[in-house]
């Protein structure tokens, strides 16, 4: 998926759309910083926000969200989009 695609679903969509499942069944979710897909199982970690959970594809991407949150996050589970990209 684009990741215009992606901004545009998660924009209209909210926190569901960034949520898609896996041929495995696993779930998979966007990391906010980077905006790459995360398998939520094999997350390199998670970070709790205004009541959601939000999962990344490494410990950097973490710390950088951890340390301002509001960057990434628009309303209640809403992503600005990724700045970074990997």
């Amino acid at each position: 998926m684009s990741d215009l695609v992606g901004w545009l679903r998660c924009l209209f969509g909210g926190c569901h759309a960034c949520h898609e499942m896996k041929g495995d069944g696993n779930k998979m979710a966007k990391d906010p910083v980077c905006g790459m897909e995360v398998d939520e199982q094999k997350a390199a970690g998670k970070s709790e926000y205004k009541s959601m959970t939000y999962y990344f594809c490494a410990v950097g991407c973490k710390k950088t969200f951890d340390e301002n949150p509001a960057k990434y996050v628009v309303g209640k589970g809403e992503m600005k989009g990724s700045l970074y990209g990997h």
